[in-house]
C-alpha cells in the first residue's frame, strides 16, 4: 500500500472534489502532528476549502471522509472550513481554527 499520508490526502481531496469543493490546505494537528501519538491515536485533520457553504454540507463531506478512511483502518477526525471562515477565526483562541493552524 502507498504511503498512508498520501492515501489519506487522496481520500480527502477526492471526497471534497466530488462534493464540489476545491481543497486549499490539509493540516494535520493533534498528537500525530506533535509527534507524541500512541499506537491507538487517531488522525486529526483541518481542511481548508474554497467555498463557504452551510455547516451541514461540510459535515456531510467530513463524515464521508471519516467513514471511507475507517473502512481502511484509518481512524480520523476531519474538520472542514472555508478560507473565509479561517480568516475570520484564526486569531480567536477559543476556536479550533486557532490551534489547528
Amino acid at each position: 500500500m502507498q504511503d498512508i499520508r498520501t492515501h489519506i490526502r487522496e481520500v480527502i481531496i477526492g471526497e471534497a472534489e466530488q462534493a464540489g469543493y476545491r481543497v486549499l490546505r490539509i493540516l494535520l494537528f493533534g498528537s500525530r502532528a506533535r509527534g507524541d501519538e500512541r499506537p491507538d491515536s487517531d488522525w486529526d485533520f483541518f481542511v481548508v476549502v474554497d467555498a463557504d457553504r452551510p455547516f451541514s454540507d461540510r459535515e456531510d463531506v467530513a463524515s464521508r471522509i471519516c467513514w471511507k478512511l475507517a473502512e481502511q483502518g484509518v481512524y480520523a477526525d476531519v474538520f472542514i472550513q472555508s478560507v473565509k471562515a479561517v480568516d475570520l477565526r484564526k486569531n480567536n483562541t477559543g476556536l479550533l481554527t486557532y490551534y489547528a493552524l
